[in-house]
């Protein structure tokens, strides 16, 4: 995959610019450094071609590949947004606007868990007009920062146009939040109910064993032990955390067992 991306990378700055010899001469320096996975003597390279202020094309793509070298070869992730950021400011091209920001939504929401900076990225995103391929995707992120952000009332907002959306590809997963927004407000009736609904519509396995963990803990909550029990026992074996559904099997049954004294 990361030899996928570095031809990506190298071909990003390589097409569609008219190179002076010097100017190619050094670029194709740069882009040997990455081949040769000097990414270090790479990113020396390609600052040293942004000092020398060439052609403003030319700087876009030496920013965009420096983001990249940083976040994707690197991991350094804070050091790669002001190159992206960089971007946003010397040009308005909306290939490249929309790519930056793609990169750093990814950056803000699953690295640095800054939600409040993706949100406002993913919000622009799903805006976008005309529609961009992954309007769904970009909608869902800026629901779900929002959720993460603490913002409980509108995150619900969200989720509900996107379940409203009969189309949309993550109709179910916002169904999934609404009920999560509701077992955080403590109501674990309708948050049950949601899920119930949820639960017939979901196929991946690892989702719904983490939704009937959650149900049982309402049951639990509501004191319907039965209920909570079947629902506890369905999933052992198959929650990550063994030992917290044994927990929970112990005490419930303890519990049942002192109601009949």
């Amino acid at each position: 995959m990361k030899n996928k991306i570095l031809l990506i990378l190298i071909g990003v700055i390589s097409l569609s610019c008219d190179f002076t010899p010097p100017l190619n001469k050094e670029i194709l320096q740069a882009q040997k450094y990455i081949i040769q996975q000097d990414y270090l003597a790479a990113i020396k390279k390609y600052n040293a071609i942004l000092g020398k202020n060439p052609p403003k094309d030319i700087q876009v793509k030496i920013n965009y590949q420096l983001g990249d070298l940083y976040s994707i070869y690197l991991s350094k992730n804070s050091e790669a947004l002001p190159y992206y950021q960089k971007i946003m400011k010397i040009s308005d091209e909306p290939l490249w606007l929309v790519k930056t920001q793609e990169r750093m939504g990814e950056i803000y929401f699953s690295y640095l868990k800054n939600y409040a900076k993706s949100k406002d990225i993913y919000k622009k995103l799903s805006l976008f007009r005309p529609k961009l391929a992954k309007q769904d995707f970009y909608s869902f992120r800026y629901a779900l920062s929002t959720f993460n952000n603490g913002n409980y009332k509108e995150s619900y907002i969200l989720f509900e146009e996107i379940k409203n959306n009969q189309g949309h590809e993550f109709r179910d997963r916002a169904i999934y939040y609404e009920g999560l927004i509701l077992f955080r407000r403590k109501d674990w009736e309708k948050a049950v109910e949601i899920w119930k609904g949820y639960l017939k519509r979901e196929k991946r396995r690892d989702n719904i064993v983490q939704t009937k963990f959650l149900m049982a803990n309402a049951y639990e909550t509501m004191e319907d032990l039965k209920i909570a029990y079947n629902l506890y026992y369905s999933i052992l074996g198959e929650y990550p955390n063994t030992e917290v559904i044994k927990n929970r099997l112990k005490s419930i049954y303890q519990r049942r067992v002192a109601r009949k004294r």
